[in-house]
């Protein structure tokens, strides 16, 4: 139940974003709606700032779904880069259960290949670069282990032949 709870805001915010007057219906938006429209922040940036919110209360997985949502439904929103940003944020943080490292690096690599003027480029670019050292550093300890448990069982065998 206290799932579904934390899971209503992030349905109503999206139901909100998404809900718009069939084009038939449509009415061209006075001065005041388009100054109004420039001033408030966009869907986008305000479910940026909600997955922001998440991962600050350590709701790692919830930003998660937030951030890929932007990316997806809003790919030419500015805020797109900064979800990206913070998903990749989230994906690499140290203590998250949402970590991955090799979506947090497909998410910097995104971002730089998307939005290579974002304000992110430097920080993604970081990150690129820790995250590769990271993971290969990851994959020589996969090989190093590898190699001293055949060692072990070769040492093993070696002792039972004496």
């Amino acid at each position: 139940m206290s799932r579904a709870r934390r899971a209503l805001p992030v349905l109503l915010l999206l139901a909100g974003c998404t809900a718009s007057q069939p084009a038939s219906r449509a009415v061209p938006p006075s001065p005041t709606t388009v100054s109004t429209i420039h001033t408030r922040p966009a869907a986008a940036a305000r479910l940026v700032a909600y997955g922001d919110e998440l991962a600050a209360r350590g709701e790692a997985r919830e930003a998660v779904l937030i951030y890929e949502s932007v990316a997806r439904d809003y790919p030419t929103d500015p805020a797109a880069a900064d979800a990206l940003h913070g998903l990749g944020r989230v994906q690499a943080g140290a203590a998250a259960p949402a970590r991955n490292y090799r979506a947090a690096l497909t998410a910097f690599t995104r971002l730089l290949a998307e939005y290579p003027d974002s304000r992110w480029t430097a920080d993604a670019r970081a990150w690129k670069s820790v995250l590769n050292e990271l993971l290969a550093r990851e994959e020589e300890t996969a090989r190093l282990r590898s190699q001293i448990e055949h060692l072990r069982r070769t040492d093993l065998e070696l002792e039972r032949r004496r």
